[in-house]
């Protein structure tokens, strides 16, 4: 689940199917060095949200949440692979690197 603050924008949160995560990452971050954040913010959600229907079976493993004024990152995931913790990692450094604070929240 993704919560995103941009500017005025604060869209609804998007649940993002967890194979998609660490590209949902990767183009979020592309996206908040573009300069065209609030325009680039609605293709991205159309990108990586989930289309399909949410079933009962369906559980939320984790949370993304972003605010570029703070320039805020925080990751927040439970019962994840150790590979995707090894990515989570990864792209979190690559968010301080544009001058974001991160938070990663593991098992």
């Amino acid at each position: 689940m993704y919560n995103i603050t941009v500017g005025n924008i604060h869209p609804s949160v998007i649940c993002v199917e967890i194979s998609k995560l660490v590209p949902s990452l990767r183009s979020l971050r592309e996206l908040l060095q573009s300069g065209y954040i609030e325009e680039g913010l609605q293709e991205f959600i159309e990108d990586y949200s989930r289309k399909d229907e949410v079933m009962p079976s369906d559980k939320t493993v984790g949370f993304v949440v972003v605010n570029s004024a703070k320039r805020m990152m925080s990751l927040s995931f439970s019962s994840i692979s150790r590979d995707l913790i090894s990515a989570l990692r990864l792209e979190a450094d690559e968010f301080k690197k544009i001058g974001y604070t991160t938070e990663l929240d593991v098992p």
